[in-house]
């Protein structure tokens, strides 16, 4: 399954691969009940494990500490050093387990585990037993008597799976943890952009269209907003045997016009401007991928909303917390669980409600045979304000 997900093929529905961390992931990963489908998590594998705080608003495992980014650490208190040794107590009582990375938060914990062969019970039930103990070490160091009424379980309910499927995202993973006191050092300096916004209110087309954002909501007020939008006229795709093309795969070739028009692009940002659009298109893609790895600003619209939770993972993370990244959804198109996929009428709204945003940076676009009117019909409702919003 590892090798289908990094090509693409056959994955369980609502799992995803991460380029960035290399590793099989659900697409929504705070909700800790859900299991890759069809896997059987008594078999030899890595996981990287997530465990979050019955009560997240208590971060009683340690604190921040550090004056910058750079020297961002974690100092565990009593408790979490206690919980951290019994993390690597389960191979005592699970040898087909072995523990190759911990990483200890406030309100949350990561750790990796390594299943060197195939165990007689699914991990899950091991890490049930590990919550039992770790509740059983929270009350002893809270004082919590046998049957007190306040002895809740230290840790929520289920846990983050994500399989990861080979040394590479193994390396990855201990990264991403090793990155942990960084990006919660970013996050407090800067909630602002890390605050998801269920009613911003942006002028749009002779009125006011309501979205869901996270990010630099000050990158609206820019002066120069450029609408990025590639046709795929612009490439040369592989074709199957039935002649359709392979839209998922990299274009053979990338014509003279669309070189031209991804370095005009990446000129007026180095200068300045801000780019926004839906990244639909692999040119799309590439321009905005181009911008971000040179510290360009960019505005990109979503298809759905954000989940309460929700925060930019993996590169985007960065771009966020130094401001040169707004993610704006209609407020009409809320948060669904897993992937939604785009239509055609959507990817006409996405590129109508750039247009309006890009005000004087915006293109001439060809709909296709689809009516002007109808297609700002389509864009107004979907930036209207929700029932009961």
């Amino acid at each position: 399954m590892e090798h289908q997900a990094k090509k693409g093929l056959n994955l369980p529905p609502g799992w995803h691969y991460d380029e960035d961390t290399g590793t099989l992931m659900r697409d929504v990963i705070h909700r800790m009940g859900r299991r890759c489908r069809n896997w059987d998590y008594s078999n030899k594998a890595d996981y990287l494990i997530t465990i979050v705080l019955e009560e997240r608003s208590s971060p009683i495992l340690g604190r921040l500490v550090g004056d910058s980014p750079e020297t961002a650490t974690i100092e565990l208190s009593p408790l979490g050093m206690k919980i951290q040794e019994h993390i690597f107590r389960i191979s005592e009582y699970v040898p087909e387990i072995e523990i190759i990375g911990v990483r200890i938060m406030p309100e949350h914990i990561h750790f990796i585990v390594a299943v060197k062969r195939q165990m007689s019970r699914p991990l899950g039930a091991v890490l049930r037993g590990f919550k039992g103990g770790a509740s059983k070490i929270y009350w002893e160091w809270a004082g919590l008597s046998v049957g007190a009424s306040r002895r809740k379980p230290l840790f929520a309910a289920g846990y983050v799976d994500n399989i990861l499927h080979d040394e590479e995202s193994v390396a990855n993973a201990v990264k991403y943890m090793d990155d942990n006191p960084r990006r919660l050092w970013e996050k407090r300096a800067h909630p602002e952009l890390f605050r998801v916004l269920r009613d911003l209110e942006i002028p749009i087309d002779s009125t006011i269209g309501h979205f869901e954002a996270i990010g630099n909501e000050y990158l609206l007020k820019e002066p120069t907003i450029f609408q990025v939008q590639c046709s795929r006229r612009y490439f040369e795709y592989r074709r199957s045997a039935d002649g359709r093309i392979d839209v998922n795969a990299a274009p053979m070739i990338c014509t003279a016009e669309y070189i031209e028009k991804r370095d005009a692009y990446l000129e007026s940002a180095k200068h300045g401007a801000v780019l926004i659009s839906p990244c639909l298109s692999h040119g799309e893609k590439e321009i905005v991928r181009l911008a971000f790895e040179a510290g360009h600003k960019v505005i990109a619209l979503c298809n759905k909303g954000f989940s309460s939770l929700y925060k930019p993972g993996g590169k985007l993370f960065d771009k966020c917390a130094a401001g040169n990244l707004l993610l704006l959804a209609p407020a009409a198109w809320p948060y669904v669980p897993g992937e939604k996929k785009i239509t055609r009428a959507d990817a006409c709204v996405l590129n109508r409600i750039a247009q309006w945003l890009a005000r004087n940076g915006a293109i001439e676009i060809n709909y296709h045979g689809r009516e002007a009117e109808n297609i700002d019909d389509l864009a107004r409702r979907a930036t209207k304000r929700p029932m009961g919003g």
